[in-house]
C-alpha cells in the first residue's frame, strides 16, 4: 500500500519518512493499520524519486499496489505508472481529500516533487476499507493459531513490566518486507561496518570489541524474539538471556509491538516505537544492541537514534544486515548467535 506523505500531519515526526507510529492522529495511521492486518506492506511515499524506486521493486518482487494520490499527480505522472505497468506492478489508485499543491500553484508543485509539501490532506477511509475487504485479514485464515494471543519467550519473560498486557496480535516472522527473492542467500552471510559491506567475521570480530568497550551497553529485544514463535526464536531467547548473564552492566529494553505508548511506559525497561531514543538517552547508552526487531522497523528506529544520540548501533539481522547502523551482522540463526555468546564466554576472566 503506498500513502502520500501529505496526508500526515505537518506537525508529525513521521511525515517526511515512509514509516508510521499509529497514533490515531491522522488518517494514514488508519490505513497503516487496515494493511498490517491484511499481510501487507505499508510505505509512504515521501518524493517521486521514491516513488519510482518503490513501484519498480514492486515489479521486481511481484507485488501489486494499492495507492493513493490526487487525479492532478496521476495525470502529471501518468507515465511512472504507465512503466510501472510495463515493468510487471499493476495496482489500483485511490483519490485523496483537500487542497493540493497543484491548486496552489508551481511554487508549491515543486515542493510536494521533493517531498516539501506543507499542507495537509486527507484519505477516503471508507472507500478504502469497501476495497480491502476483499482481502482476508491475516488473523482470519492459516495464521489464526498462532497469532491470537503471543507468549513471552520463557527466557525473557522477567524482563516484561508487569504493567503490560499482552496483545491480541504481534507483528510475526512472516511480515518481514524484506524477505526479498532477488536476493541471494549467500548475502545472509556478509556484515556491514559504518556502511561497507564487509565479511561476517570482520563484522562479528568489530561488534565483540565494540561490546567489550562499552560503558553502559542496551540490548532492545523486539517481537520476533522476545514472543515465542517457534523453535528458533526461542532458542535466541534463551541466547540472548546468556548475553545479559555475562554483560551484568548491560541494560534489556524490549520492543514488543510496534504501537505508541503515548510516553505511558518506563523507559528504563521498555522503548516506545515513535520515540525510542527516549529510552536511550535516559539510560545515557553507549551502544546500543538490537535483536528481533522486523527490518523495516530497524531502519527507522537507526534513523531516530542517529538523529536523537550519539549512541553505537549494532544490529544482529536475521535477513541481510543494515548499512545504516555502525555495524551490521546479518543471517543471525541461532548458530551464529551462539557463535557471538561463545566468543565471550571464551575470554579470560576479567576481560567483560
Amino acid at each position: 500500500m503506498l500513502l502520500p506523505y501529505c496526508a500526515k500531519p505537518a506537525w508529525c515526526d513521521y511525515r517526511h519518512t515512509d514509516d508510521c507510529g499509529e497514533c490515531g492522529g491522522c488518517t494514514v495511521g488508519d490505513l497503516y493499520r487496515m494493511a498490517y492486518e491484511r499481510g501487507m506492506i505499508p510505505i509512504t511515499i515521501t518524493s517521486f524519486e521514491m516513488l519510482r524506486d518503490t513501484l519498480q521493486w514492486c515489479a521486481e518482487n511481484g507485488y501489486t499496489y494499492i495507492g493513493h494520490c490526487c487525479y492532478e499527480f496521476y495525470e502529471k505522472r501518468y507515465e511512472i505508472f504507465r512503466k510501472a505497468k510495463d515493468w510487471g506492478a499493476n495496482g489500483v489508485l485511490i483519490d485523496i481529500i483537500g487542497t493540493t499543491c497543484y491548486d496552489l500553484g508551481v511554487e508549491e508543485e515543486e515542493k510536494a516533487y521533493h517531498g516539501e509539501f506543507q499542507v495537509e490532506l486527507d484519505l477516503f477511509v471508507e472507500d478504502s476499507e469497501k476495497i480491502l475487504s476483499l482481502k482476508e485479514k491475516v488473523e482470519d485464515h492459516r495464521e489464526r493459531e498462532k497469532r491470537e494471543r503471543p507468549e513471552p519467550a520463557p527466557a525473557l519473560g522477567a524482563f516484561i513490566p508487569e504493567y503490560y498486557k499482552i496483545p491480541k496480535v504481534v507483528s510475526g516472522p512472516e511480515e518481514d518486507r524484506t524477505r526479498l527473492p532477488i536476493v541471494k542467500e549467500q548475502d545472509k552471510n556478509i556484515g556491514f561496518i559504518k556502511g561497507q559491506k564487509v565479511s561476517y567475521q570482520e563484522a562479528l570480530e568489530e561488534a565483540v570489541s565494540s561490546l567489550l568497550e562499552a560503558q553502559r551497553p542496551t540490548i532492545i529485544v523486539g517481537p520476533l524474539v522476545l514472543w515465542s514463535w517457534n523453535e528458533e526464536s526461542r532458542r535466541k531467547a534463551e541466547l540472548v538471556r546468556k548475553l545479559k548473564d555475562l554483560f551484568p552492566n548491560m541494560n534489556v529494553h524490549i520492543l514488543p509491538d510496534y504501537r505508541p505508548k503515548n510516553k505511558n511506559f518506563d523507559p528504563a525497561r521498555e522503548i516506545d516505537p515513535p520515540n525510542p531514543h527516549i529510552s536511550i538517552l535516559h539510560g545515557k547508552h553507549d551502544l546500543t544492541l538490537m535483536i528481533g526487531v522486523h527490518c523495516y522497523r530497524t531502519d527507522f528506529v537507526i534513523r531516530l537514534l542517529k538523529k536523537h544520540t550519539d549512541t553505537k548501533i549494532i544490529t544482529l539481522c536475521n535477513l541481510y544486515g543494515h548499512p545504516d547502523a555502525d555495524i551490521s551482522l546479518s543471517g543471525m540463526n541461532p548458530e551464529k548467535l551462539e557463535g557471538l555468546v561463545n566468543k565471550f564466554q571464551r575470554l579470560p576472566s576479567g576481560r567483560l
